[in-house]
This record gives C-alpha cells, structure tokens and sequence, in this order.
C-alpha cells in the first residue's frame, strides 16, 4: 500500500519563495537597498496630515541612532525601549538589537516592575515616552546603575533626547565615523531581551537571537503571502513578539509598510484615514467589530431582512449582498483583507462570517518562547475551529496526552528560544 503524505508534506511545495537573513543588520539593510523609494511607515504630522518614511530613510535613522549609541559606549551593551507604538520605538528596537541587546518593557507595568527589569537585565540605557522615563526618575534611587542614560521620544530641549542623538549619530557618521556599518552580528546569541509571566505568575526574562526572530519571519513568510502594496495596522503592543515579530520585522522584510494605531477609541477612524490592509489583533477585537458590523447591518437593511439573533448576511440575495458586503470594507478603511489572530482562540462562527464578507481571518497559536509563532492557518490550509497547522521548519507534538488529547505541547525548531534569564 503507497504510504500517505502528511498534509504538511504536500503543502510545502506550494510555499512563497523566501530569501535568507539571519540578522536584523543584515535585514535592515537589505530592505534599505532593494525597498529604497519605498514607503516603510505612514506617520500623521502635527496637523494631521498623512507623509510618508522610506525605506531609506528609514534605514539611515537606524543607522544614524546606532552611531550615537556606539559613540557613548553602548557597543554589546544592553539597552532598554519603553513606550507606545511609534516610529521612534520601532527605530530604537533596530538600533540597540544591532549595537547591543534590546530589553522591550511593556509601558503598562507598574514602575516598580520597570525598574526591576532594568536592573536585572543591567541595562545602561531607556529609551522611550517621557511618561514612563519620568515615572522611573521619579524613583532613581532605585535604579541600580546610577549612570543609566536616559533618552526621551517626546522632549526636544533636553541634552539626551531621541532627535538629538539622531542629529549626532548623522553628523558622526557623515564624518566618517561608520563602526554601525561594521557591526558583525552572531545570529545565536542573546540580543533580545523579553520578561514574560508566561503561565507562572512569575516574571521570566526570555533570550532570544535574532536567528530565532528571523526564522520565524521567514517561515510566516512562507505561508502568509505579504504583499508590497500592503499596509499593516499596528494596534497590540509592540514589546510583545506577535506584534514586533509579525506586525513589524515581518513588513520590514517584505517591503510593506505599517501605520499605528493612535489608541484603541482611535481604531475606526484611524483605519479610515490610513486605509489598512493587514491587522494583527486578538479574538477581542476581531468579536468587537464582528458585533458592530452586525448591529449596523441590521440598521440599515430593508425590515424583512433584520434578525434579533445570527447573522443577517448569509440569507440576503446576492445583490444585496455585494452593497453590504462593500459598505462593511468600507468602514473598515476600504483595503482590508486579512486579520491575523492570536493569543486566545477564535469563535469559528466569527472568522467564518469574516470570510463570506470577504475578509479574511487566519488564526495560529505562539508564544514569546518561540518568537512567536508555533503554527498557523495559511494561505494553503484553514480550518476555523484549530490554531493550524506547524509553520515550516518547526515541529511541535502533545506530549503525554489525556484521554481527551490534552497535553504539554513541545516545540522542536529555530525558532526556540536560547534559554530563560
């Protein structure tokens, strides 16, 4: 009897083509050079008004903050960012990843948890909103190393603020000062710092490579085709992999660009400004805007149409059908075409009514431990009601399983963290 192909066998052969890096420098560059004209992030000026930041720019911003960095003594060193989503946050992750190791602190944390992991991860650095600095030099004595720099996104007058070390790092560079160009990047050690409670309560500092973070770009890659027109909307918290792995290393690699989200009451009027086409979200959001979408249709359909319960959708007629389904995309910014979903599981109904709205909605299942991603829907396989199938090159088994197939799931591939701090 011919021996059976495992569905994941036969479905590699029909996998995106991806191109190797197993560095963020490597990466960054390699973006900054192919990507060059390109628009790398949607930014809204003091106005309001929407620009663009290339590739290139981009990639200079990096390189002009890591020469600062290096040039105050932060070479291998270890350097902390804080704040909400931004460019500046985004820049400061590239450049202390590739100076040193970058220590992302959730800006929600109470500041005593702040500092603590600050000091254990000794850093000499903070870069960040000047909500949160303030809060940690309101309380420097208990800060370790009494020479920490801090470094504001939002002031402008102060020595150490985020513009002013760009303008340096550009003038040190331009001088002829190039040791970020020079930088040469282990892809197995330590350069990514996470704490995470994870399921003990207790606050774990995971160490990742960057080898571990872009094997997990490469692999999604692979599965979910990322277009170069796409624009991802960067709504959950950037300290966290999901978000930092998929919804902005992951674009940066594929020539996409992304856009943040102003806060959460911001979410609609943000997609209608920005015009999104990719959102990572969690089964909150993704049900919160199924219950909207929902509650409007019935406002506006013809009386006969309306249902108190269910979706009033699938019995419209075709015609119908097409009017509900544009007006839907269109309050949702007019581009939308895939929501990628994690942390919990996904109500089936909801990402099945996504899909007839022609929308679609891919669920997977990760963890910081593995930089996120374990497994996935794909652009090849969906099943509504799993987290999906391993991503490439990644394994994973239910070890000991119960009588109902619960177990400890473990986790084989490059995408496994070095250890726990």
């Amino acid at each position: 009897m011919k021996e059976e192909i495992p569905v994941s066998e036969q479905l590699k052969k029909k996998y995106h083509k991806t191109e190797e890096v197993t560095n963020f420098k490597d990466m960054l560059y390699r973006s900054g050079d192919i990507y060059r004209s390109r628009t790398a992030f949607k930014m809204k000026d003091k106005d309001g008004k929407i620009y663009g930041i290339t590739y290139a720019e981009f990639k200079q911003d990096v390189v002009n903050l890591g020469t600062s960095l290096i040039k105050k003594g932060f070479l291998g060193k270890r350097i902390a960012v804080i704040g909400k989503n931004s460019y500046k946050w985004s820049v400061s992750y590239l450049a202390a990843a590739i100076v040193g190791i970058v220590v992302p602190i959730d800006k929600e944390l109470h500041t005593d948890d702040v500092i603590n992991f600050m000091n254990v991860s000794q850093c000499v650095a903070i870069l960040g909103d000047d909500k949160n600095l303030d809060n940690v030099l309101e309380n420097i004595s208990k800060v370790e190393n009494p020479d920490t720099l801090f470094i504001s996104f939002d002031k402008e007058d102060t020595k150490y603020c985020f513009s002013k070390l760009l303008e340096e790092g550009k003038n040190l560079y331009n001088a002829g000062f190039t040791d970020f160009d020079n930088i040469k990047i282990n892809p197995d050690e330590l350069r990514i710092l996470l704490f995470t409670s994870g399921t003990t309560g207790n606050a774990k500092g995971v160490c990742l490579s960057q080898r571990n973070i872009c094997s997990n770009i490469l692999s999604t890659y692979g599965i979910v085709k990322v277009k170069r027109n796409d624009l991802f909307f960067s709504v959950l918290p950037l300290h966290h992999t999901y978000e930092c792995t998929l919804g902005f290393l992951l674009p940066i690699y594929s020539g996409a660009s992304i856009c943040h989200c102003e806060g959460l009451r911001h979410i609609v009027s943000n997609m209608q400004e920005f015009h999104p086409s990719v959102i990572l979200c969690v089964p909150l959001l993704l049900e919160k805007m199924h219950k909207s979408i929902i509650k409007n249709m019935n406002k506006s359909l013809p009386a006969k149409f309306v249902k108190s319960e269910g979706n009033p959708y699938h019995d419209l007629p075709f015609v119908l059908k097409k009017i509900v389904r544009t007006k839907v995309k269109n309050t949702l910014g007019g581009r939308l075409r895939v929501f990628i979903v994690g942390a919990a599981a996904v109500n089936p109904n909801i990402a099945a009514d996504f899909r007839s709205l022609k929308l679609n909605t891919l669920q997977g299942y990760g963890l910081t431990e593995c930089s996120p991603l374990v497994a996935g829907n794909t652009d090849f396989f969906q099943r509504d009601d799993a987290a999906g199938l391993p991503i490439p090159n990644v394994e994973y088994k239910i070890e000991n399983p119960n009588e109902e197939g619960v177990g400890e799931i473990i986790v084989r591939g490059p995408n496994v963290m070095l250890r726990i701090l």
